[in-house]
């Protein structure tokens, strides 16, 4: 073989193992990027032009019993501008064509003010938002402009159309910052969150270089299920009046706070239930430094279930119907009351109020004087720890009621714990060294009504979802009493109201006042009440009214009894009860 042809068969081995060298190295390549990192760039590149969004679920809305809308959605818009753009669009002319945009958004925007927006054009950022869920007046007057750099935003908001009506009862719902559904915060809201806010949906679809979905494109569509309706038991017309009462009562008396209940007497429903002060959850933030329950708790917490107090004289008619139910005590049974009863088991001696004594007085007198004496020493003397305590577990304090959250259990120490002593019992008795919440006290006063039986209280009357509807049905607790032990007791508490005139014209009502005293407060610094049901005959409605720290008068009769008597009232003709008492 000559050198020139060795030489070209050695060229042609070198390019050959070279593309070869090639052939590898590219396949590597091909392997890396097709089938090591393939599903990664299929995914990026799937990304950029595929779009996937969350559509929010509408919650669903509140109603009351009759069907009144109580919380609802509206879309409202909110305003951008575009102030680097048009910077971009008028380098030379930037400054007049600002001033002129500024002008028209100004004559529709009016409470906007002028040095506000001035600032948002001299931002830098691509977008500003200048205004939020703006009135449909004033979107449709900026769309009818067609103003330029301006754009609307279309965005559902939660709405309470009675304001404050039964805010403390509802609650309110918070934006989510990430533009998720919003949340609940207080009350019906928070505690029927997950059923409110439905299940949101998505819309997946693929979208040119401006981000606008294909019509060519493929998509899917997962719809979102709307939030269930819930319907409240609560009676607007009655809530709208009781409201009114307190917060008139309240006012009249110099008081820090109050709280009033008013319960369905034979199935426990909760026809209104209202704190004052309350607020308005359209504007919950203006709310953020008040509030509710001697200043104690924030405005947003519901004081019929959350704010605990010392019932005071209130609680005599639990330590009687104890009595009763045990056959331990008849009505017209007496003791003789000097004022104070002493003990001899180290307990301090028990006082009625100002040291009054009543002389030889019945049980039935006990209540009519708001008697410590009688009431300690049917505890004492009759019941003992033993028949007492079973009484006072059986009418559900010391537990809470789940109506909503939060809600306090109240407490009260019983033998079995370390630091309970004899005294316990007797101040018990009246009131004393016992705290409940206003809920506890008219579901205890229920049961007296309802012929000894008592029934949960609930505020949730229905939930409607798309596919499902719960209707919540009375729920029976368990018998307290019996039902004689009740009607006597009935008629010794409507012997009370008549000798303290604590009475509806037309009707007999059986109704027992507190007034309780802070052991660590002056005597003038009560917690004024009045607790009870009517009609006598054939109990409907129970009611309870407590006025906070009153200045005006500190007794539950004359600071409370008015606001008592009044709801009574309205109850009676709001639901056509034939009257019971001759005129």
């Amino acid at each position: 073989m000559s050198t020139e042809l060795r030489r070209a068969r050695n060229r042609q081995m070198v390019i050959f193992l070279l593309v070869c060298a090639g052939m590898v190295v590219l396949s590597g390549r091909l392997y890396y990027w097709q089938i090591i990192n393939g599903p990664r760039l299929a995914q990026a590149a799937n990304a950029e032009h595929t779009q996937s969004q969350t559509v929010n679920a509408p919650r669903g809305r509140i109603y009351d019993a009759s069907g009144l809308l109580l919380a609802t959605n509206v879309v409202r818009d909110d305003v951008y501008i575009e102030p680097s753009q048009l910077v971009t669009d008028y380098p030379d002319t930037y400054q007049t064509e600002r001033e002129s945009l500024i002008q028209e958004l100004h004559g529709v925007l009016n409470n906007l003010p002028i040095d506000k927006l001035k600032n948002a054009f001299n931002s830098s950022v691509p977008t500003v938002r200048i205004a939020v869920s703006i009135t449909p007046d004033q979107s449709q007057k900026l769309r009818d402009l067609h103003l330029p750099y301006t754009f609307l935003e279309p965005r559902t908001w939660r709405t309470y159309p009675g304001g404050s009506l039964a805010s403390q009862v509802i609650g309110y719902v918070q934006e989510g910052a990430d533009g998720s559904s919003p949340k609940g915060i207080y009350g019906i809201e928070k505690m029927y969150n997950k059923q409110l806010s439905g299940t949101a949906g998505s819309f997946v679809a693929e979208t040119d270089l401006n981000g606008n979905p294909l019509t060519v494109g493929a998509s899917s569509e997962q719809d979102a299920v709307n939030g269930a309706d819930v319907t409240l038991t609560i009676n607007s017309t009655i809530q709208y009046k009781v409201q009114l009462a307190l917060e008139e009562r309240v006012k009249e008396m110099g008081a820090e706070s109050g709280t009033a209940v008013v319960l369905n007497a034979r199935t426990g429903a909760i026809v209104a239930m209202a704190g004052a002060p309350s607020f308005d959850p359209n504007s919950y933030g203006n709310y953020a430094a008040s509030t509710g329950c001697r200043g104690q708790l924030e405005v947003y917490s519901n004081p019929a279930l959350y704010c605990a107090y010392e019932p005071g004289s209130t609680m005599k008619a639990i330590t009687m119907a104890a009595a009763l139910d045990l056959h331990l005590i008849k009505p017209t049974d007496t003791i003789q009351d000097p004022g104070y009863l002493t003990f001899q088991d180290g307990t301090p001696t028990v006082s009625n109020w100002r040291n009054k004594g009543y002389g030889t007085e019945s049980m039935t007198q006990v209540l009519e004087h708001s008697a410590n004496v009688g009431a300690a020493w049917v505890a004492t003397q009759k019941l003992g720890a033993k028949g007492f305590y079973p009484y006072l577990h059986q009418f559900g304090f010391g537990q809470a009621t789940g109506v909503l959250q939060p809600e306090a259990a109240g407490m009260y120490r019983t033998p079995d714990a370390k630091d309970w002593s004899p005294s316990d019992l007797a101040r018990q008795s009246f009131g004393q060294s016992i705290l409940v919440t206003p809920l506890q006290v008219a579901s205890a006063y229920q049961a007296i009504a309802n012929d000894g039986v008592q029934m949960k209280p609930y505020l949730v009357s229905s939930i409607q979802g798309k596919e499902h509807t719960t209707v919540t049905q009375p729920q029976e607790e368990h018998k307290v009493i019996s039902p004689e032990a009740a009607k006597t007791l009935g008629l010794m508490l409507e012997s009370a109201a008549n000798a303290n005139d604590n009475t509806v014209p037309g009707y007999r009502a059986a109704v027992k006042t507190g007034t309780s005293t802070n052991q660590s407060l002056a005597d003038t610094n009560t917690d004024a009440s009045m607790a009870g049901f009517l009609p006598v005959s054939n109990p409907q409605f129970v009611i309870l009214v407590k006025i906070d720290h009153p200045t005006a008068t500190i007794y539950g009769g004359s600071a409370a009894g008015p606001t008592w008597r009044a709801i009574a009232q309205q109850l009676m003709w709001q639901y056509s009860i034939p009257p019971d008492k001759a005129s």
